[in-house]
Parts: structure tokens; sequence; C-alpha cells
């Protein structure tokens, strides 16, 4: 009898094993957007409405992977962008606010563009717009939208695999 159980067991959980590895890999969408594969991947992230937010606060690619991301500003009124940061809350911060002065003609983003990854357009009320980046090394990575005001509230990671 205990023999059967386990068998049932493991045959259960092999299937469940299964199910969820189906389920899990897709190339667009998705908070977790991709993944482990190394071929090319579309990201679609937006803005949460008029809130100063993003709709998703996560996303996954595989280092070396050629990403495109695609952002949806769901705002009617407000510009937004997104931004990958290289490096922590300490340089996300300082783009934020050295885009400031820079104004929306410089994209909100400083002349001195070391600490930034990727960079989408300034997207006006109800606009899409997309960047394509090869993905970094294996690590967390900080977006932000570095629109006056946004950053404390808009930014998400990008979670990096091997």
């Amino acid at each position: 009898m205990k023999i059967w159980l386990r068998m049932m067991a493991f045959t259960v959980l092999a299937a469940l094993a299964m199910a969820l590895v189906a389920c899990g890999g897709g190339s667009s969408g998705g908070s977790s957007g991709g993944g482990q594969s190394s071929g090319p991947v579309t990201l679609e992230i937006g803005s949460k409405g008029e809130e100063l937010a993003f709709d998703k606060t996560e996303l996954r690619v595989a280092a070396g992977q050629t990403v495109t991301l695609r952002f949806k500003n769901n705002s009617a009124v407000q510009q937004h962008n997104w931004i990958l940061v290289k490096g922590g809350d300490a340089e996300a911060a300082a783009i934020a606010n050295a885009g400031l002065s820079a104004g929306p003609a410089a994209n909100y983003l400083p002349a001195d563009k070391s600490n930034i990854l990727a960079e989408s357009p300034l997207a006006n009320g109800n606009e899409t717009v997309e960047v394509t980046f090869t993905a970094p090394a294996a690590g967390t990575y900080i977006y932000i939208c570095t629109v006056p005001g946004h950053y404390p509230l808009m930014q998400g990671k990008l979670i990096v695999t091997n």
C-alpha cells in the first residue's frame, strides 16, 4: 500500500511540474515576459492609467537575450518613459534628478548616459513606444520613469537570469 501511495504522489507531482513548465514559457506579455530562452523576446509593459505606476513591477529575461520592450502609456494626459538603470537606487535617483533639468527635448535624461542600459522614447498619452536592447549580465536591475516627479513611484525590477 505504501508503494502505491508513493507512486501516485510521484505521478501527480510529475504531472504538475510538466503543467507548470508548459504554462511558463511565453515570449511576450505576462509579468515574467519571457525567460530562459536565448532567442529574442518581446516584453509588454504599460503605465497604470493616471497613476504614477507601471502595470508590471517585475520583468524577467535571460542574459544576452535580445529584448524588445513595448511600453504603452495608458495615461490620457501624462508623459512617461522606461529607463533601465545600470546600478542601484543611488544611480537611479541621480539619473532622475539630472533629467529634471534636461527637459522633454532630452527625454528627461542626462547627457551622461553611462548608467543607462536602455531607454524608451518619451511616450505621450495613449502612445506606445519601443526600445530594443541586449539583456545585461545576470542580476537584478531597476527600471524607472524619469519624467519629473514620477521616479519615486514609477519603478520596477528587471531580473536577468543565466
